[in-house]
């Protein structure tokens, strides 16, 4: 008899068997795409990311200023939490300054975000939801470009508070749903750091974990559970109160205090974003397109019934090819940027029917990690509530909901036609077809926005591809570096020509928009003016009408650009060939 091979090496050739190689490939297919994916479009969208005027250049200014030593909310004026621009700073400190060095790191956290979607949603359905739900986080939400500021995407983001602060949550929700399963108190500890470090970045994604992490947490306050609550709780003040020592209690409260009093959200702009200031109009946008979208898969659901009695893969692949072919066909009669608009419905409508489920006798752990992602997903809407859209705020806002709409097209509804007889993978074949249109649809926007960026902004480590605003920053860069001046101020936004011509403002203030304005006060401007003039003085010129103020000077920070007229003499104006615009140069009196 041929002897017993060694129990290790009977469970490798168990995992090498026909049986073992096709569960390995079930299993890291999935990944292998969405890292495939992720690699191709970081490829395609190189260094395009940024937008060379407007609040990209913020993150970089700040993480240099904060690297060569100066102090967040004392040195540099700050409105957010202080992680983000902490941890960035950290980064150049270590590696030098340069866009690469933000670009790649953000790239680090987009891929932990991915990967912990693809987590969770093959714990609430499966690897091929979960799949799809990544591709259309890859090719949709990641890297697009709608609007002509191009800086809603996660390698460039406007606010690196908004990406941190959602891989954070992702990062509390998948520990809380390990403890859930394991009750291992490492996993309860870990969400709760997590949570307390997203507290330290934006509104947005903490809120959206609260309420998430509160729905994962209901059996430890059901069964009275003090210990665990206590666990979580307590890890999740310790970087909170670490930070109020470290920079004060105003900054760890970071934009709180202004979401709280509300003035900035009274500007027409962000009453816009939300949708209430034609609320009539968005709700009936809402209502139509929830219409499309229920038109569209009522022939899905049709062909799922229509094929109860079929077996085998032909009739769902007919039905997928059919789709496509349809919604092909009349893809340029949707303005497929505003099909999102019902995404806050679906995510209160999921939210319903799975607490009914829950409430009819569905007590499984998969059950409540599904509530508490819709509920994320609906709290994480909020600021677009009635004006929901992939474009702008919604590269991150609008994610979470899109994924949940993923979910349930690509599976709980697929699943829930299976159960009463119909046919539930026609219906997803028809699903992954609507989804391609929709996610090739955007791509070509994108397209078309990347074919516009000509011109090399930068040198080095912080080159990236602009339009022919870039011939304007080239021209500045280069006209602050020909004076040799010690100091730069630029009105009322472009501190990106600071940082690549490593001349720092003079003042704490980096930004002079509406809603700085609004936050700091004009006369903390013109104080800081006083006490630290600027050696040169740069006014682009800048159109917020979108906030309801009309241009600098005239509509908003009228007293700071009274004070720099009366202080500063203008020599010339920078408008380099090419350039869609010049910007005007001043030196004191």
């Amino acid at each position: 008899m041929r002897p017993a091979a060694p129990a290790g090496r009977g469970r490798a050739a168990a995992v090498w068997s026909g049986s073992g190689r096709r569960a390995l490939v079930v299993a890291f297919s999935g990944p292998a795409v969405l890292v495939a994916t992720g690699v191709a479009m970081l490829a395609w969208t190189w260094r395009a990311w940024p937008d060379p005027l407007v609040d990209f250049g913020r993150e970089l200014y700040v993480a240099w200023r904060l690297a060569e030593g100066d102090a967040l909310y004392a040195d540099v004026a700050w409105f957010n939490g202080p992680l983000s621009a902490h941890a960035n700073a950290i980064l150049f400190r270590l590696f030098g300054p340069g866009l690469s060095v933000l670009a790649w790191s953000n790239a680090l956290v987009l891929a932990a975000s991915v990967g912990m979607v693809y987590a969770l949603i093959s714990r609430v359905m499966d690897r091929l939801t979960a799949t799809v739900a990544g591709l259309v986080f890859l090719l949709v939400f990641a890297f697009g470009q709608y609007v002509g500021i191009a800086n809603y995407n996660w390698i460039a983001p406007y606010s690196h508070e908004v990406t941190h602060g959602l891989g954070l949550a992702l990062a509390s929700l998948v520990a809380l749903e390990r403890w859930v399963r394991t009750e291992a108190s490492w996993a309860l500890a870990l969400g709760g750091m997590a949570f307390g470090l997203c507290f330290l970045t934006k509104p947005e994604p903490f809120a959206a974990a609260f309420v998430a992490s509160a729905v994962l947490l209901a059996p430890a306050l059901w069964r009275r559970d003090a210990r665990s609550l206590a666990l979580f709780v307590g890890v999740a003040l310790l970087p909170v109160a670490a930070s109020a020592v470290l920079v004060g209690l105003a900054g760890t409260l970071g934009a709180w205090p202004s979401v709280i009093a509300g003035d900035v959200a009274g500007l027409r702009f962000y009453r816009a974003g939300m949708g209430f200031d034609e609320p009539v109009l968005r709700m009936a946008e809402v209502a139509a397109w929830s219409s499309i979208w229920l038109l569209t898969l009522a022939p899905a659901l049709g062909l799922a019934w229509l094929a109860r009695d079929t077996r085998g893969p032909a009739f769902p692949l007919f039905a997928g090819v059919a789709s496509l072919l349809v919604l092909l066909a009349v893809a340029d009669m949707q303005d497929w940027s505003e099909s999102v608009r019902p995404l806050a419905l679906v995510s209160l409508v999921a939210i319903a029917t799975l607490m009914v489920i829950r409430w009819r006798g569905d007590r499984t752990n998969g059950n409540l990690l599904a509530i508490a992602l819709a509920a994320f997903a609906f709290t994480h809407l909020l600021k677009m509530v009635l004006d929901v859209r992939v474009s702008h705020y919604g590269f991150a806002l609008a994610l979470p909901a899109a994924l949940v709409a993923v979910t349930a097209l690509s599976g709980w509804l697929p699943r829930w036609l299976d159960a009463r007889g119909s046919r539930g993978d026609v219906f997803r074949a028809c699903t992954f077809a609507l989804l391609a249109v929709f996610a090739a649809r955007h791509l070509e926007e994108t397209r078309s926005r990347l074919e516009r960026k000509t011109e090399w902004v930068g040198e080095g480590r912080d080159a990236f591809r602009s339009d022919a605003r870039g011939i304007l920053v080239n021209g500045a860069v280069a006209r602050v570096r020909q004076s040799g001046a010690g100091s730069l101020a630029v009105l009322p936004q472009g501190v990106l020509i600071n940082y690549l011509a490593r001349t720092p403002a003079s003042t704490p203030f980096v930004t002079f928009m509406p809603p700085e304005e609004i936050l700091f006060g004009e006369d903390a401007w013109i104080d800081g003016f006083r006490a630290s003039p600027p050696d040169l003085v740069l006014i682009v010129p800048t159109d917020a009408s979108e906030y309801g103020r009309g241009s600098f000077g005239v509509g908003f920070g009228r007293s700071l650009a009274a004070w720099v007229r009366s202080a500063y003499l203008p020599v010339e104006e920078v408008r380099p060939a090419g350039a869609p615009f010049g910007v005007e140069l001043l030196v004191p009196r």
